[in-house]
């Protein structure tokens, strides 16, 4: 690390204390540090766990994995199918081996706000990871293993990376060769115990006979490191990585910060700052998506904005998988994993991969797709064949100085504050109207000095936002990142000198950013970006509006995630109509009748 380390150690501290401080607050006075979002049940007697099983690794160094089996199963010999995950977490982290807070759940739960109703586990239920009361009674062996590095297990830790990959796919082939399982393993968990599924999956398999790997249930985890979190859009993310660093990787590191910087070249927070652009570094943290080919459940939520919404349906879209569905919903993150309906989709989808059972995933459509009209209310789920659908169409809604209209209005422009401004277009539905999918918005944009900022700027970060309005006008709220309650309907960044999108990886609903390359602005230049949104899916009844916001920072903030809006400086000018094409792209379902 460059620089004093004491005084470089206090400013990361600091900033995640800046990032952290409103969830937290909002923690302390609700009561939610001393009264969790959660519900434990106890251990089931059945369950039996063997900590600590050394799994040994090629290069000569093991990891450790706890395994829980059914004691009646045990006592006759019979082998099980095993559920399995993967982290960095630390698998001892459970309130069965009183290393909780308060003896009670992961901090977590007591920190981020959860869904209604809160999630229920049991006590031997680590982070995020599966509920070994639940998979081992419905006839699993469940395996939670440490990755290299963290907790009590070998080797060398990284975050997020190809070899981390490499070391999880040879585990799992370990454990399908144990003689308590049946040779088939199906992986499972959220967030990092998703995305860790994703590398595992890509490393694909060079052994003997069958793989163990059979399916995958990654469930909410992104799959492009630098393009879902570090720098969406090119734009440095500021405050998850800080936060994420100091709560919950460096304290489950089992060797020196210091050897993990010779591994990994710098901590979290410091990594956009050593590698600005996607390069070879970031390339590794990318998952090879089109390398999955085993059947996989993928939860793609419309709640996860700031970190797996994208890298979710990336993958569904992207996996060479012939046998793949898409569970959207807009719930909580945690609610959900746990919830009934969830637990019994997944317990189908293994039962039908790894046992070879005969339920509903013979002939599942492939997308669950869950429409929202607020944070509260559901207004329909149904089963669909394809993601986006087939059938949408793709209304443009052009950008004017009376809002947002169907019509290409006469050439004009609106300017605002390069550091603190925004410009707001509002739209009014006629009818009942379903929007769901991929908004994109196309604009052309300028930078001029100001008379705060004399010089021309050469950069603009534009922080795009859709908002729904109901009758009266007032903001309707949804579930958003990190259990935030009041989030927009879907959002966007882009930093126009990274413009440049990724003709490879992107379609006509998809602009990928590339990442690579630095196009700046020109004095009185006027130049065309496209920026594709969070997918969503939303029901606006006649009468009800959208409003796009365009701003210089996040009229819409998600607390840890904050971003680096620091060089955004002079004025933003939009220019639209006649020769600028400025407009924004809804998928608009038709209705059934029509």
């Amino acid at each position: 690390m460059s620089g004093c380390f004491p005084c470089a150690a206090m400013a990361e501290l600091l900033k995640t204390v800046r990032a952290a401080w409103p969830m937290l607050s909002r923690a302390i006075r609700s009561g939610q540090i001393l009264h969790p979002q959660c519900q434990l049940q106890t251990a089931d007697p059945d369950v039996h766990c063997d900590y600590d099983v050394a799994v040994p690794m090629s290069e000569g160094y093991s990891l450790t994995a706890n395994v829980f089996r059914s004691r009646a199963r045990m006592s006759t010999g019979a082998p099980d199918p095993v559920v399995m995950c993967a982290h960095i977490y630390d698998n001892h982290i459970t309130p069965a081996l009183k290393r909780t807070p308060l003896g009670g759940p992961p901090q977590q739960y007591r920190l981020i706000p959860q869904g209604v109703p809160h999630p229920t586990f049991s006590e031997l239920t680590s982070w995020e990871s599966p509920d070994p009361n639940y998979w081992v009674a419905a006839g699993y062996t469940l395996v939670n293993l440490n990755l290299p590095g963290y907790a009590n297990s070998g080797g060398a830790a990284r975050i997020l990376s190809t070899k981390q990959g490499r070391d999880y796919r040879e585990a799992i082939e370990w454990v399908g060769r144990q003689d308590w399982c049946t040779g088939s393993v199906g992986l499972l968990g959220v967030s990092y115990l998703a995305i860790s599924q994703y590398f595992a999956a890509a490393e694909g398999f060079s052994g003997k006979g069958a793989s163990a790997l059979k399916c995958m249930v990654p469930w909410e985890g992104l799959t492009d490191v630098y393009r879902d979190v570090a720098c969406p859009g090119g734009v440095n993310g500021t405050g998850f990585l800080n936060f994420w660093w100091h709560t919950e990787v460096k304290e489950a590191l089992n060797q020196s910060v210091a050897e993990f910087i010779a591994n990994e070249g710098g901590i979290p927070p410091e990594l956009i700052s050593k590698h600005p652009l996607m390069d070879q570094y970031w390339a590794d943290k990318a998952v090879e998506l089109e390398r999955i080919d085993i059947p996989m459940l993928v939860c793609g939520s419309f709640s996860d904005h700031e970190l797996h919404t994208r890298g979710s349906h990336r993958a569904f879209r992207r996996v060479s998988s012939e046998k793949k569905w898409l569970y959207t919903h807009r719930g909580g993150k945690w609610s959900e994993f746990y919830s009934p309906s969830a637990h019994d989709l997944i317990k189908d989808f293994m039962d039908h991969f790894l046992k070879g059972d005969s339920n509903r995933f013979e002939s599942l459509p492939p997308v669950r797709l869950e429409i929202r009209s607020s944070r509260e209310k559901v207004h329909d789920v149904r089963w669909e064949h394809e993601w986006p659908l087939a059938r949408t169409d793709y209304k443009l809604l052009h950008l004017s100085e009376q809002g947002l209209g169907p019509k290409v209005p006469a050439e004009c422009e609106r300017c605002y504050d390069g550091q603190r401004g925004q410009a707001e277009f509002e739209y009014t539905f006629a009818q009942d109207t379903e929007v769901s999918g991929f908004i994109n918005l196309r604009l052309w944009v300028e930078a001029r000095p100001s008379s705060t900022h004399a010089a021309c700027p050469d950069d603009i970060i534009l922080c795009v936002a859709v908002d729904k309005l109901g009758r009266d006008g007032q903001e309707v709220r949804f579930n958003g990142t990190v259990g935030i309650q009041d989030d927009v309907v879907s959002r966007g960044y882009l930093r126009v000198s990274r413009r440049e999108f990724d003709a490879s990886l992107s379609v006509d609903w998809w602009k990928e950013p590339n990442g690579s390359k630095v196009q700046p602005l020109k004095s009185g230049e006027i130049v065309p970006i496209e920026i594709t949104l969070c997918p969503a899916a939303t029901f606006f009844s006649a009468g009800e509006g959208l409003r796009l916001v365009i701003s210089s920072y996040d009229t819409c903030p998600s607390p840890v995630f904050t971003k680096d809006f620091a060089s955004n400086q002079g004025l933003h000018v939009l220019h639209m109509g006649g020769r600028f094409d400025s407009n924004l792209s809804i998928p608009v379902i038709p209705s059934a009748e029509g």
